[in-house]
């Protein structure tokens, strides 16, 4: 498998798992309760969802260029 290939392979599979985790947001939106342990918080889930994603993404990321740094 070639370059090109693979680069598109990871773009359908990313593409997939977002749209997925668009549906599951949209469908999740009745508030919940977040115990900090201090202090809880009420949002609706539609937000502490989003908000997870993106720290996921971040991590994401951050992995990622750990590895981009490693071969070079």
């Amino acid at each position: 498998m070639d370059e090109n290939k693979k680069r598109q392979t990871k773009l359908v599979i990313s593409l997939v798992l977002i749209l997925l985790a668009v549906i599951f947001v949209v469908l999740n939106t009745h508030p919940v309760a977040i115990n900090f342990g201090l202090f809880q918080l009420k949002l609706p889930l539609v937000i502490v969802l989003v908000v997870m994603i993106i720290i996921g993404v971040v991590i994401g990321w951050f992995l990622g260029q750990d590895k981009q740094i490693k071969k070079n």
